[in-house]
């Protein structure tokens, strides 16, 4: 009996660690929540909200046409405001706050004023559902102004 509660603490210390050891998921990297395919839910060209999927109507219904295909770690596909699109790749900068598309390119050429490339500050902390983009430059097809696109993973 006495050995029983000398050893006593020890079971109980053990079960208790036992118990609380959780099974902790890593939370997944920038990369992993943009390889997505995302759609337009609120656009911003400057200080005007131009389009809002809730919306009835929009000053640029053609946000609707917005895609961006991250689903390849490298290779990118952008369907604009105006149903053209792109194909390119994609990267993340290492500090994880630029997505850069580059090599952009279309049976037409490339997207008006770009090069061929377009980049974009990552605002906030983008999830698995949910990100927001703004160009980091005014950008032509955007009024010439700087883009903000909260975008949506259907």
């Amino acid at each position: 009996m006495k050995k029983i509660l000398t050893l006593l603490p020890l079971i109980v210390l053990i079960s208790g660690v036992l118990l609380s050891c959780k099974s902790t998921e890593a939370e997944p990297t920038v990369e992993a929540k943009l390889t997505r395919i995302w759609t337009a839910k609120v656009v911003k060209e400057g200080s005007d909200i131009v389009y809002d999927k809730t919306a009835s109507s929009n000053k640029i219904p053609g946000y609707a046409n917005y895609k961006l295909d991250l689903t390849s770690k490298t290779a990118a596909k952008l369907t604009e405001k105006d149903g053209v699109t792109f194909t390119g790749t994609w990267s993340i900068s290492t500090d994880n706050t630029t997505l850069t598309i580059s090599g952009l390119t279309s049976s037409s050429g490339v997207p008006t004023g770009t090069n061929g490339t377009l980049t974009y500050k990552i605002v906030g902390t983008p999830t698995t559902s949910a990100v927001t983009l703004e160009t980091a430059t005014a950008y032509i097809k955007a009024s010439n102004t700087i883009a903000n696109y909260q975008l949506t993973n259907p």
